[in-house]
């Protein structure tokens, strides 16, 4: 018994159709998943006494560059002072700028290479995606938290803002919920390369 269609042409077997599914490709063998890129625009709007708010939109483009989808939420960093951006553990906001945002696997890798080649141990990173060549700066992640007190420079998501008038600072709520979202905003259009452009008002 042939294993062909009716035109001559050789149906995948089982195996090589077990094989597309696992790569994405709904057991498709000839398709590949599309090459798809994220740009997660943040622009800083409000400035607490330990903390700084962005909006930030995150905008999937297929490889014509149309937009494909998109989600939107908040950014919150440690209090902004420009003079000491690039500064190691300063504790503050990181310059504005465009970045690579890079995965935890994909750093460690660069990381440990490097380590490897000067006799070190490897390290784990404990965060699953990275702000990445940061001027001066290194470990700026993508986590979640709620104030200023949860960051000496990484970007906390959330869904919503709120301003303590007696602490003169801003929160941001759910931000496990809102996290998770954007991980996965990054996971599904993320494999052509994600960057962060970070302006402000």
């Amino acid at each position: 018994m042939g294993n062909f269609f009716n035109n001559g042409q050789r149906m995948p077997n089982i195996f090589e159709r077990a094989r597309a599914y696992e790569d994405g490709n709904e057991g498709c063998v000839q398709q590949q998943r599309p090459k798809t890129n994220v740009v997660v625009n943040s622009t800083r709007e409000w400035y607490g006494k330990n903390s700084t708010v962005s909006t930030f939109i995150a905008t999937a483009y297929d490889e014509q560059g149309n937009k494909i989808d998109s989600m939107k939420g908040y950014l919150l960093e440690p209090h902004v002072n420009y003079d000491s951006a690039k500064i190691a553990n300063s504790d503050k906001a990181i310059m504005y700028g465009t970045y690579n945002v890079v995965s935890k696997a994909e750093l460690e890798k660069r990381i440990n290479k490097q380590r490897r080649e000067r006799g070190e141990k490897d390290v784990n990173l404990r965060f699953d995606w990275y702000v990445d060549n940061v001027p001066g700066r290194s470990g700026i992640a993508i986590h979640g938290g709620k104030n200023g007190d949860h960051t000496s420079g990484c970007l906390l998501p959330g869904d919503t803002l709120e301003y303590n008038e007696d602490a003169q600072d801003y929160t941001i709520k759910n931000s496990p919920l809102k996290k998770n979202e954007l991980f996965n905003f990054f996971k599904q259009y993320g494999g052509n390369g994600i960057k962060i452009n970070i302006d402000f008002k």
